[in-house]
């Protein structure tokens, strides 16, 4: 399914094809985490994202790979700005 890409000028929103919302069971206004790997993105709603942090409350990998995580953002959002 081919879409054609345009920059929203807003860096907090991502305009997606109603059709390809549907698909992805996301509805106007839910917040999704992103991930860009090589050239694909991956989107995860934020609840789901942010349920894993109960889950995994004492497991020593996922902070240290969540604060390498955020150092990234920090580091990608600083140069973006």
């Amino acid at each position: 399914m081919p879409f054609i890409v345009k920059n929203s000028g807003n860096d907090l929103m991502i305009s997606l094809p109603s059709q390809l919302m549907r698909l992805l069971n996301l509805c106007d206004g839910d917040e999704v985490r992103t991930v860009v790997e090589g050239r694909s993105l991956r989107l995860t709603p934020l609840e789901r994202f942010l349920s894993l942090r109960g889950i995994l409350s004492e497991d020593e990998v996922f902070d240290k790979s969540m604060e390498q995580l955020d150092q990234g953002w920090q580091l990608w959002t600083d140069e973006s700005a």
